[in-house]
Parts: C-alpha cells; structure tokens; sequence
C-alpha cells in the first residue's frame, strides 16, 4: 500500500505540482583578489571573471588559490544566481 501512496504522490507532483529544480553541483577554481578584514568578506575572481564572495578571512591571502564547490540552484542558464557551498585552500601564485 505505501509503495502505491508514494507512486500516486510522485505521479500527481510530476503532472500537476510545481515543477522540480533540479540543482547541479560543480567546482571552479578562483583566485583570491581582496580580503575586507572589517565586514570579513573574501573576494575571489573565477577563469571566466565573474567575482565571488564568502565570509571568513582568517587563513586567506592575496593571490591564494581557492577550490569552490558551487550549486547552479537549478538555473542551467545564468550563474549569476548560483551559491557557493564550500571553499577549500588550493595554492597561492608566486610572482
């Protein structure tokens, strides 16, 4: 009977509930370009040039290298509304 109930829920969501987002995950690298020490917000600058931001300056640097886990938050097309989940220290540039 349960199995039935949820296959009857799925059914009814996929014909006439809300669409579901599906989010996609992915991981860009960035480089840290500005550390703002009084509101502790990192600026980072991904390949493409978009510039992200995260709380938590304490272990980061000019020029570090970052790894960044993003969600697409279901928008395939824009990444301006994408969010960063997790940022992981990669590296640093040497000049």
């Amino acid at each position: 009977m349960f199995i039935k109930i949820m296959t009857l829920l799925s059914l009814i969501a996929t014909l006439g509930g809300a669409p579901v987002q599906e989010h996609s995950i992915y991981m860009r690298g960035m480089e840290i370009v500005n550390l703002n020490y009084e509101t502790d917000v990192v600026t980072c600058v991904d390949p493409v040039g978009f510039e992200w931001e995260f709380i938590g300056c304490e272990d980061y640097c000019v020029n570090d290298i970052v790894c960044v886990l993003l969600d697409t938050m279901g928008t395939e097309d824009t990444i301006k509304d994408d969010v960063i989940l997790k940022v992981d220290y990669s590296g640093y540039w040497t000049d």
